[in-house]
């Protein structure tokens, strides 16, 4: 089996039921022919590089699959006669993929990528807690904040002349 990405750019008009019920049909179509999802991500509205049936944005889904060639075509078929499909592009990434291996793979990646979000997350949160805490003892500590000093005129004359 080969592994591929497909990229389509969507009208960007298209409601969300829309484009998720697009994506649901494409990646039926991907899983009728033995193929395996890998992952599918949604880009959201981004600009286009020249105007694509008179729009000038358009939407991103990029499919992540595993399959046989012959998939390829029927998919590109169906980004074809699909009218809401502005432009598409099917890239082999790799001629053999191992897929139990690659899944084991994607698990552990996925398992870890979890525990490093937990960890930043955590250490956030831990930051934003005792940062305003700290700022506030230490104004009360001094008694007055920054805009309990009032700014005198020769204070302001004084800077002025030892910049000339």
């Amino acid at each position: 089996m080969r592994r591929y990405e497909a990229l389509i750019v969507l009208d960007p008009d298209m409601a969300d039921d829309e484009v998720k019920a697009l994506t649901e049909r494409f990646s039926g179509t991907i899983k009728d022919h033995s193929g395996e999802i890998i992952k599918i991500e949604d880009w959201g509205t981004k600009k286009l590089a020249y105007l694509v049936r008179k729009k000038d944005k358009g939407r991103y889904i990029l499919f992540d699959f595993v399959s046989g060639p012959e998939l390829i075509n029927e998919l590109e078929r169906q980004f074809k006669i699909t009218e809401d499909v502005m432009k598409y592009l099917s890239v082999k990434l790799d001629d053999e993929v191992d897929l139990d291996a690659f899944k084991a793979k994607a698990q552990k990646e996925a398992v870890e990528a979890e525990a490093k979000m937990v960890v930043a997350v955590e250490s956030t949160t831990t930051e934003e807690i005792e940062t305003p805490k700290d700022e506030i003892t230490a104004e009360e500590q001094n008694g007055a904040g920054a805009e309990d000093v009032p700014e005198t005129p020769a204070a302001v004359s004084s800077t002025e002349e030892e910049g000339e």
